[in-house]
């Protein structure tokens, strides 16, 4: 599973595009918006490059800001954010769809911040539902059954762009 993924951010307090911890202050809440495209490889119907779509919202805070620690020169300095919100994935090459409520943690990673633009690594999991229906004789696939949980890991960039919006782009798997 490869994902690319394209996001926006919009937060409530102040962003500040000249440098980008600005945006990372305790208490910022924001309401963000995702969409990705993936290829699965061999395992789905090989119909084209994308073999699947996903699109989601999540409300978003970060709690605690900015965090600094000595430890290692500095290099885990970063800001934890939160998120929860739908998800809604469709599999093009088995007209099929999943649907469930998606939770993530995101880490940025401020050490490495160079301007507005900021690394960073995130992972989340979502229960839900679908009518997939995947078999693959041989090697091992299966998925069937009306519940499912989507798990992802991913890395990425964030650009703080304006005050208040920030773009992302990232890789998930």
């Amino acid at each position: 599973l490869v994902t690319v993924a394209l996001a926006f951010f919009l937060s409530s307090p102040a962003c500040a595009a000249q440098q980008a911890s600005r945006a990372l202050e305790p208490w910022q809440m924001g309401v963000e918006a995702d969409g990705s495209l993936a290829h699965f490889g061999a395992r789905l119907n090989q119909t084209g490059w994308i073999q699947a779509w996903n699109l989601s919202a999540h409300f978003v805070l970060i709690p605690c800001g900015v965090l600094r620690s000595d430890h290692l020169g500095g290099v885990f300095d970063g800001a934890a954010q939160f998120g929860v919100g739908p998800v809604f994935e469709r599999f093009n090459t088995e007209h099929q769809n999943f649907a469930g409520l998606d939770f993530g943690v995101r880490y940025y990673l401020t050490h490495f911040e160079r301007g507005p633009i900021v690394p960073w690594v995130e992972a989340s999991i979502a229960p839900g539902g679908t009518d997939l229906r995947v078999s693959g004789p041989g090697n091992g696939t299966r998925l069937e059954g009306p519940f499912a949980a989507l798990i992802q890991g991913g890395a990425g960039l964030s650009s703080f762009l304006q005050r208040r919006c920030a773009l992302y782009l990232g890789l998930h798997a």
